[in-house]
This record gives structure tokens, sequence and C-alpha cells, in this order.
């Protein structure tokens, strides 16, 4: 049986501070539950970056 694999995301950096790791941000338009309004809703992931090659 073979494992779920992970979903791949498309995002945009927006910091490389930290040391081998990057930080996401993945930004996703859904209308508003009530409204119908399309709102844009963005999430921040953190990714591992081992050769620091990764920039904002």
């Amino acid at each position: 049986m073979e494992r779920n694999l992970r979903k791949e995301i498309v995002g945009i950096v927006v910091s490389d501070k930290m040391d081998k790791t990057v930080v996401v941000a993945v930004s996703e338009k859904r209308p508003h539950p009530l409204y119908k309004k399309t709102i844009t809703y963005t999430r921040r992931f953190k990714a591992h970056d081992e050769e620091n090659e990764c920039g904002v």
C-alpha cells in the first residue's frame, strides 16, 4: 500500500533571515462564507533551504 504524498504548494519567499530556513507566503482567494465577497487568505510556511540559496 502506497502512502499519501504531501501536496506541493507554490508561494513567495517573504523571509530568509534564519539559517537554512525560509518563510514562504501562500495566497489563496476564497469567497467569504456569508457575504460571498472574494477574500485573499495568506498562510505562511517555513521551508528547509539546505544551501541558503533562496532569497526575498
